[in-house]
């Protein structure tokens, strides 16, 4: 079978290849055939890479050891579940997660405009065929995962200890259907140019792919901080990890693209900012992925060091500047159709929202990178700590939040000053009024007065935009109350849905304030029957238990925990030991309110006998995943919407 998925993976290679090759002779020759004969081959390569991807995930489920991947990767003691989720624990593996996402794609897009017969169309599944060039190649003839064993090992190794969580499930598919899905969003882009097309129906087609890879992306890292919370041990969820900086990226620049593609749609500007967002979003896409594999960059999540690093970056650079070119060249193209009239408008916080984004994400690359750039120019690999991008991110971070509840309220063109009273009053007022009914709560500091300041403007500013559209539609309305508010959001979705995903922002800023400033900590060594506190909390010992699970040995602190004198039960943080990589990992133990979290760690037996029980209070933190679900929820309502075109763009293409 492997033979069989080699074979697989080489002719897929050549199928995009084929693919690529002749959609670029048919746009020349303006011959309908070889479009045809490129759109049935990548019809190939996806078919071909759920092959080996099946066979691939056939040993792993069956162990066989005769695959180097399966040996490296998987054990006779690893859960089922984990022996599957094998397949994208390794580099080969996760590339080939990689192609099978990107094929599903690229099935998507050639299924959905099957019957769309403008070569423009065509262009967009040649850049699609391209990328799975790269990667096809990747898998056939650098690191395949079908390589073989002159002498099969009895037992594998056995599945890093980080990853044997049932997050470890979702998290990377997640995560890599936001990465990859912006391929589509980037074709698009360079169709445009090639193509020499002009109009607004792509930015309108675009913008829904794009809106869904944010959505996929964004949860993604969402999931990322919330197994760091869960499965690290350190009572934190996001630590500014290259890996976590390197998903974040993409996901920062795609949304400063959504907002910008608005200003193009409505008023004809921003074109060459629009595409160079774009390809900026894909290429960062592809550097996260570089990161991960290259071994330049120390991180938890990242693979062992290997010779996979020079390939992303030769793609990087080769595609990168193939769009650059391709921008310039067609710089007539992408002219701007009317000039900005005032800051002070919709148009001017939306763009001032972008240069935020993309200086947020440029602090963000270069704080990731500067190992790597101060050890080429010293010799020395500097790092840089959670401090630099805490104290340059969070007020950028913080003016975003701002800005959020300035722009969807701000007219087009120019807002007088009474749009401004109008709409800006009423959410000052009711910021101040709650910034200062926290300082007694022990909020102080710029950032965190700033933080309740615009939490508290941000959310006025929504809820007086729904109150204004119930109010316009109450002659018209289907219902009161909450059924008002349905039939309201129905007919605007992509506007509501925009607003409910700025709710769930503000919520994470709040709960980001709280888990950070309002923070407590407690750690003591005890004995059984003692007790120590921490808040309203007491956590008395009452012993430690050992238990043996199929591949790892666990020992567990039992905790009796109770809040100013109620029982709350028991709870059991635990170390456990795995067998097979003798690593210690940590399991924590959480009592979750909505108002807060009590996170308890067992740091370990000493030899006295006493053991070090290590217990955080994170207040609001639910929040911030609560806010993760409000932001899918917008996300999915304003997918919902209609496609909008321009009148005069409302016919067949």
């Amino acid at each position: 079978m492997s033979e069989l998925g080699r074979l697989a993976i080489l002719v897929a290679f050549l199928c995009a290849v084929y693919s690529t090759g002749v959609i670029a002779w048919g746009l020349r020759s303006g011959l309908a055939g070889p479009l045809r004969s490129g759109r049935n081959a990548l019809w190939a390569v996806c078919s071909l890479t759920v092959l080996a991807t099946i066979i691939l995930s056939r040993a792993l489920v069956a162990r066989d050891f005769t695959y180097r991947y399966v040996a490296e990767h998987t054990s006779l003691d690893l859960p089922a579940m984990y022996a599957f989720a094998s397949l994208w624990a390794g580099q080969e593996g996760s590339l080939l997660l990689w192609l099978l996402i990107l094929c599903a794609y690229g099935a998507a897009f050639l299924w959905f405009y099957r019957n769309r017969l403008d070569p423009f169309y065509d262009a967009v599944v040649m850049v699609v065929s391209s990328v799975a060039v790269f990667f096809t190649f990747l898998l056939a003839f650098v690191c395949s995962p079908f390589r073989m064993l002159a002498s099969p090992p009895a037992d594998g190794m056995g599945l890093n200890p980080l990853l044997q969580d049932p997050g470890m499930m979702i998290h990377p598919p997640i995560l890599y259907t936001g990465y990859v899905g912006f391929i589509i969003p980037f074709a698009f882009g360079i169709a445009v140019l090639l193509m020499n097309r002009t109009g607004t129906r792509w930015i309108e087609e675009v913008r829904r792919w794009t809106l869904f890879c944010w959505m996929f992306l964004g949860f993604g890292v969402l999931l990322g901080a919330r197994w760091a919370y869960i499965e690290l041990g350190w009572g934190g969820y996001w630590g500014w990890d290259p890996v976590e900086n390197a998903s974040l990226m993409p996901w920062l620049v795609g949304t400063a693209f959504l907002h910008s593609v608005m200003i193009e749609q409505r008023r004809g500007m921003l074109k060459t900012w629009n595409v160079a967002l774009i390809v900026l979003t894909f290429e960062l896409s592809i550097f996260g992925t570089f990161l991960t594999r290259s071994g330049v960059l120390t991180s938890v999540h990242s693979f062992a060091e290997s010779n996979i690093g020079p390939w992303f970056m030769a793609f990087i650079i080769g595609s990168s500047t193939l769009a650059t070119a391709l921008i310039l060249y067609r710089k007539a193209l992408l002219e701007s159709e009317n000039k900005m009239d005032a800051i002070v408008s919709r148009e001017g916080s939306f763009l001032f929202n972008n240069v935020l984004f993309v200086a947020l994400t440029f602090a963000t690359f270069l704080g990731t990178t500067f190992p790597v750039l101060s050890e080429a120019v010293t010799g020395a690999k500097i790092s840089v700590s959670a401090p630099f991008f805490n104290r340059v991110n969070v007020p950028i971070g913080l003016a975003l939040l701002i800005l959020t509840g300035m722009g969807p309220v701000l007219s087009w063109k120019r807002a007088t000053a009474s749009v401004l009273q109008r709409n800006f009053l009423i959410p000052t007022v009711l910021g101040v009024v709650v910034t200062l009914l926290s300082l007694p709560l022990g909020v102080k500091g710029l950032y965190p007065i700033v933080t309740v300041f615009g939490s508290a403007f941000v959310m006025a500013t929504i809820v007086m935009e729904f109150a204004r559209g119930l109010q316009a539609r109450k002659d018209v309305a289907a219902g009161r109350g909450a059924m008002a508010i349905v039939d309201l959001m129905a007919k605007n979705r992509r506007r509501y849905g925009g607003y409910v995903i700025h709710a769930g922002v503000v919520m994470i800023f709040v709960g980001v304030l709280g888990s950070s400033v309002f923070q407590k900590e407690a750690h003591q060594p005890l004995r059984t029957g003692d007790s120590m506190a921490i808040g309203d909390y007491r956590l008395t010992l009452r012993g430690t238990e050992q238990k043996m699970e199929k591949n790892a040995a666990l020992t567990s602190a039992v905790l009796d925990v109770s809040k100013d004198g109620k029982s709350l039960g028991q709870s059991h943080p635990s170390k456990a030991m795995y067998f097979k990589s003798q690593q210690p990992m940590t399991e924590v133990a959480l009592h979750q309110t909505p108002g807060e979290d009590l996170y308890m760690i067992l740091g370990g037996v000493n030899e006295d006998g006493t053991v070090s029980i290590q217990a955080y209070i994170n207040p609001l933190v639910s929040l911030i995943w609560a806010g993760g679900v409000v932001m899918l929820f917008g996300t999915l309502i304003a997918l919902s919407d209609k496609m909008r075109l321009r009148r005069e763009e409302k016919v067949a293409v």
